[in-house]
Formats: C-alpha cells, structure tokens, sequence
C-alpha cells in the first residue's frame, strides 16, 4: 500500500467516483472545516476512518508534513502513451508533454506537475532509474495534481524523444545558457519539452536530440533557474502563445 497525506490529496482522491483510498488516518485532536469535510465524505463512501496520535502519523508518513490527515491506498499507477496522447487540452489543436531528466527533488517534480496540470499539458514523463519517482511526498507538493495528471515512467528517454518526433512532436530543450530566447520560439506545434536534472541539466544525449534549445531571458546574471520555477515560465509563453493563436482572451 502508498500512503498519501495532506488536506488536498486526500479530498482530490475522495472526490474522484471510484477512489481508492482503503482506510484513511486522522490525528486524535485534529479538527477544522477541511477534515470534518474529509471524514463525512469518507463516511458517505464507507471509507474506515482511525483516528491515531500524532507521532504515529509523524512516524508512518515520515515527516511532521501530514497536516493531521492520511491515507492508505494501493501503489501509483503509470499511465500509458495511449493515455498521455489522449488527454490534449480541449482549448488548442497542439500537443505538450513534458520531458523530465533527472528530476531527483520531489518537491521540484511535485511543483513540475502541478503546474503542467494547471496549464494544460497533456502529461509528463520521468526516467525509472536516477530520478524522482512519484511518491507520497510529491504528491503532496503536487497539491494532488499528480492524481490527476497522467505521468508516464519509461526506461530510456532518448528512445521516448524518437517515438515523439514519429508523432510529429518537435523537441524544445530548456538549457541555462546558450539556448534561443524563450519569446522568440513557435509553439503552435506538438511540442515535447525536455527539462533536465538539478545538478547538471539535460544529459549529453538527450540534449542531442532536441530541435530547438531554449533560454528564459534573465535580468541578473545568475547560474539559473530553479528547474520548477523555468518549467512555469517556459509552460505559461507556451499557453499565451496558444492562447492568442486561438483567439482566446
């Protein structure tokens, strides 16, 4: 079983039709609308609700994070490409898949995929090995988007990257220095947008097969952005972009 906690993830799972919380965990003395709304929505769906002490919520979630509430429910699902493919935004004709290498951070990949759900990205997809993967924590930072975003995990991105351009993708890649002005790109076109590692960015390899390399334009010389902070800016020019393209205010 995953344990997933905090106000947000666990309404976001109870308001789904057919959730899969099996049990959820409150601490002994906690109260406020938020939970009371958990409990009675639990109640509705014959959810078991225990109600535990506080160190034993610090001591199964893993840290004192859990704002008083958590649940228990079977391990992430990947989704599939048949599921990434088909969830464009109904907004605009184009395609955005993010394409994270080397995200080892939750907290960063969380943020990644709440803002790529906000602004409409079809998915996002990880590395299995020497990354992040989505756990308890991510979910957390997510807000609950990551339940609600489909969020691919595949063995070998260079092959991904091949796969996406037979798909009539273009390949953007974010690199800190060198890359073309982020406002000077053309996004009206299926894009899949790479976003490389804390430490060192996009691998050698993976930066080869990009089509296009891109900067953010900075007012101060610094070494670069924060990894999630370059993905809400690079993804929101991509939404204006599509955006006035379509005629939407």
């Amino acid at each position: 079983m995953e344990i997933i906690y905090g106000i947000n993830p666990i309404k976001i799972l109870l308001r789904q039709p057919k959730t899969e919380l099996a049990k959820i965990i409150v601490a002994s003395g906690r109260c406020g609308s938020s939970l009371m709304e958990i409990i009675e929505a639990a109640r509705q769906k014959n959810i078991p609700v225990e109600f535990q002490t506080r160190p034993y919520l610090n001591e199964l979630v893993g840290n004192p994070d859990h704002q008083g509430v958590a649940g228990l429910r079977p391990a992430f699902v990947y989704s599939g490409w048949d599921v990434l493919l088909g969830n464009r935004s109904p907004q605009f004709g184009f395609d955005l898949i993010l394409i994270l290498d080397s995200i080892m951070d939750p907290q960063n990949l969380g943020a990644i995929i709440r803002t790529s759900y906000c602004l409409g990205a079809n998915g996002v997809v990880i590395p299995a090995d020497r990354a992040a993967s989505v756990t308890a924590a991510v979910v957390k930072a997510s807000a609950g988007a990551a339940q609600q975003m489909p969020i691919a995990r595949v063995t070998n991105l260079a092959q991904t990257i091949d796969y996406l351009k037979e798909k009539k993708f273009w390949v953007f890649g974010a690199d800190a220095h060198g890359g073309g002005n982020l406002q000077e790109m053309d996004f009206n076109c299926h894009v899949a947008l790479v976003l490389g590692g804390e430490a060192k960015g996009i691998r050698p390899l993976v930066k080869k097969k990009c089509d296009f390399l891109l900067s953010v334009p900075l007012q101060r010389s610094f070494d670069s952005l924060n990894v999630s902070v370059a993905a809400g800016i690079i993804q929101y020019e991509i939404f204006n972009q599509r955006r006035r393209s379509s005629g939407i205010k």
